[in-house]
């Protein structure tokens, strides 16, 4: 960890401990490197798809959503004034690039909502942060381009398999690359929708939780805000809290209950501003989401160059991603049964909300 104590340099606000402050390693991220200083601080070195400039952009926000009451980690300045450090050196000796330091917020990190109360807070929270970014004019400095861009993702992984034929996982990928495909055929399309700022990556895990793990009480990693529709932020962030199993498990699980019950807490602070179509596109983007999520864990099952993944888990990143592709395509496949009961619960939540 030394390298990592020449990183906290940059940091005047570190300046008076940080030869005595503890560091260490946080789990659970599958991009950026991150780590714990003390108690109070996070190291974080940015995956390379982020530009440093990413940074002001979480600074002009995290402003309006403090301002409305909505927990975020704020940024530290570095000596060079802006809320990072771009540190030369080699990468892949853990020294190189754009570092940045936040401070650490209190609470407990759940990968997976336990209980549809958790859904209900989650919901309540999300809505509280759509809404204090609605009408902000932010004209950001980095987006993701193509984040989202489903049909690009869908040949991604079609390009994947023509293309790396000798992989080890060539076959049981070109499988699930065919099965992948039959359900996206089925999509409608996406509706046209309204343009608002969103998180982009509101999975459980980047939401913060009180000690009992019974409130929602923050959100964490902003990397990924942009403007987007709101059937693309909901879907991403209704796959992962409605999902019982983990996200590498062999079974997903769709837990209609914890999805009512996110729905009220959400409907009850988006009733104001979400229009009708927004509302009933909803369950399109579950769907369109989480069959996109597993054709990118398919491709990269054969790229094995973007996701992370865990050695106590699986033997390769290939095969980690894998497990992961498989796991949201069963799942898509399980929304896709279940979607008229669950459009059925977006509008009773949002009649009870009115």
């Amino acid at each position: 960890m030394d390298h990592l104590r020449q990183i906290l340099r940059h940091f005047p606000v570190l300046e008076a401990d940080r030869a005595e402050v503890s560091l260490r390693p946080m789990a659970g991220g599958l991009i950026n490197d991150t780590f714990a200083v003390g108690d109070d601080w996070v190291l974080q070195r940015l995956h390379p798809i982020f530009a440093a400039e990413v940074n002001h952009d979480i600074v002009a926000l995290t402003a309006h959503l403090a301002a409305a009451g909505v927990v975020t980690p704020r940024l530290a300045l570095a000596s060079s004034g802006q809320p990072f450090a771009e540190v030369q050196g080699p990468r892949d000796a853990g020294v190189g690039g754009v570092w940045r330091l936040m401070g650490r917020l209190p609470g407990r990190t759940l990968h997976r909502l336990e209980s549809p109360a958790q859904a209900a807070s989650a919901g309540e929270l999300v809505a509280r942060f759509h809404a204090a970014l609605s009408g902000v004019a932010h004209t950001f400095r980095f987006s993701r381009p193509g984040a989202h861009d489903t049909p690009a993702h869908m040949q991604a992984l079609q390009t994947a398999v023509l293309t790396l034929p000798a992989h080890a996982l060539y076959d049981p990928v070109a499988a699930l690359a065919e099965q992948i495909d039959a359900l996206w055929s089925l999509h409608e399309g996406a509706p046209s929708l309204p343009l608002r700022i969103g998180h982009g990556d509101l999975k459980a895990s980047n939401l913060l939780f009180d000690e009992r793990g019974a409130n929602a009480t923050a959100i964490l990693d902003l990397d990924t805000m942009a403007w987007m529709t709101m059937d693309v932020e909901l879907g991403d962030a209704l796959r992962s809290w409605c999902n019982r199993a983990a996200e590498d498990a062999p079974t997903p699980a769709l837990d209609v209950d914890v999805f009512a019950a996110a729905m009220r807490g959400y409907a009850g602070g988006a009733r104001r501003w979400i229009t009708g179509d927004e509302r009933d596109a909803i369950v399109s983007g579950l769907l369109r989401i989480s069959t996109e999520l597993s054709a990118r864990f398919a491709a990269d099952a054969l790229r094995e160059c973007y996701f992370g993944w865990n050695p106590d888990v699986a033997p390769s990143r290939g095969v980690h991603n894998l497990m992961r592709a498989r796991n949201q395509l069963q799942f898509a496949q399980q929304v896709a049964l279940a979607r008229p009961r669950l459009e059925r619960l977006v509008r009773e939540a949002f009649a009870a909300a009115a």
